[in-house]
């Protein structure tokens, strides 16, 4: 049985802009944020991890270095490309504000099911979904038994955790996305039956 611990990256400097930070765009943690991570990484210093797996993007790549640096032991990052955050394509690093009144952004925040982002050259939910799924399931057959940290983005982790749960898409983006430095507990019991342990916790937040 593997258990996964997802933790979305620590806020940066392009979240407190407003600005759209997908797969292709990147921006420096905040100094808080490193804190965050670091108190994170304090937390979940007892459990026992197996493996830990990262976004190649260094905003998630940085936030899961800080957790670690917390542990005992060592623990070394594999990086997956498939748990890069969602690519908006042209739109990538663009202010959220300027696409505001466009058909297209309306569509992306209020209906995912009928989202096309060819438009833009960005991908959409579906294929978003889908490659976290992958991710999931491969790293789960790679370690069928222990706990994996995974650091990633917010539209990855919501979308890939709730989607493997049955969940539509419009539902998902209805109920919100995981917090920044959030920990998300995900149990593979076999290769179709999965269980929501915890879900964008950020408790441990609140002790520094």
């Amino acid at each position: 049985m593997t258990t996964f611990y997802l933790v979305r990256h620590g806020r940066t400097e392009y979240n407190r802009d407003g600005r759209l930070q997908g797969a292709v765009h990147d921006s420096p943690l905040l100094p808080q944020s490193i804190a965050d991570a670091k108190q994170t990484g304090k937390a979940l210093a007892d459990i026992d991890f197996v493996a830990a797996f990262s976004s190649p993007q260094k905003r998630a790549l940085d936030t899961g270095k800080n957790i670690v640096a917390q542990f005992k032991q060592p623990l070394q990052f594999e990086t997956l490309d498939d748990l890069k955050e969602f690519d908006f394509g042209i739109w990538d690093g663009d202010l959220a504000t300027k696409h505001q009144a466009d058909r297209i952004w309306q569509t992306f925040l209020n209906d995912p099911h009928n989202f096309d982002g060819s438009e833009i050259k960005a991908e959409n939910y579906f294929e978003l979904a889908t490659r976290v799924k992958r991710a999931l399931t491969q790293i789960a057959k790679r370690y069928p038994k222990g706990n994996v940290l995974v650091t990633a983005h917010a539209l990855v982790i919501t979308f890939g955790v709730k989607y493997l749960l049955g969940k539509d898409l419009n539902t998902i983006r209805r109920e919100g996305l995981v917090a920044n430095t959030s920990v998300t507990v995900l149990e593979v019991k076999d290769k179709a039956t999965f269980e929501l342990l915890k879900w964008n916790d950020t408790t441990h937040l609140k002790k520094i």
